[in-house]
């Protein structure tokens, strides 16, 4: 895909941690799990699921949430911010939080997970909805659709 304008620039709360993305998203998700409300406080975490050589951070991160071997989340080491969860797939994605985008008013998340874990009365504007993840053998297609179908900046 051509349409995706990058690369595109991305920096914590602080600005000390700085990212930089230089491939299209696979897929945008919202997971609602009580797991992401706990750490965004919010209603669901918002991905960006990356290829994770065309992801580059320059400053210091550590470990957050949960320490677990196949997805480590990544906060900046001065203020805190959930900045991205590595490890995913055997390393070959991150999990990246579009919020620390320049602009991120045009993410959109095509995919929810964890609806059965959902707040009452939240709409993400998800276009397909799953009780937990989806099934590996389902991300193909829904990588496929989203290329061709999601939200493109600008």
């Amino acid at each position: 895909m051509t349409d995706w304008k990058l690369p595109w620039s991305a920096s914590c709360l602080c600005g000390r941690v700085k990212m930089r993305i230089t491939a299209a998203p696979l897929i945008a998700m919202a997971c609602h799990c009580r797991g992401c409300q706990k750490l965004t406080s919010g209603p669901y975490s918002l991905t960006l699921m990356i290829p994770a050589p065309a992801f580059e951070v320059e400053g210091e991160t550590e470990i957050g949430g949960l320490h677990r071997e196949q997805s480590v989340h990544r906060f900046c080491a001065y203020c805190k911010n959930w900045l991205y969860t590595a490890g995913v797939a055997g390393g070959q994605f991150v999990n990246f939080r579009p919020t620390m985008l320049q602009d991120a008013s045009w993410v959109v998340p095509y995919v929810e997970s964890y609806v059965t874990e959902k707040l009452p009365d939240v709409v993400s504007g998800a276009k397909h909805s799953f009780d937990q993840f989806p099934p590996p053998e389902k991300y193909p297609e829904l990588i496929e659709a989203y290329a061709r179908e999601g939200a493109r900046p600008g």
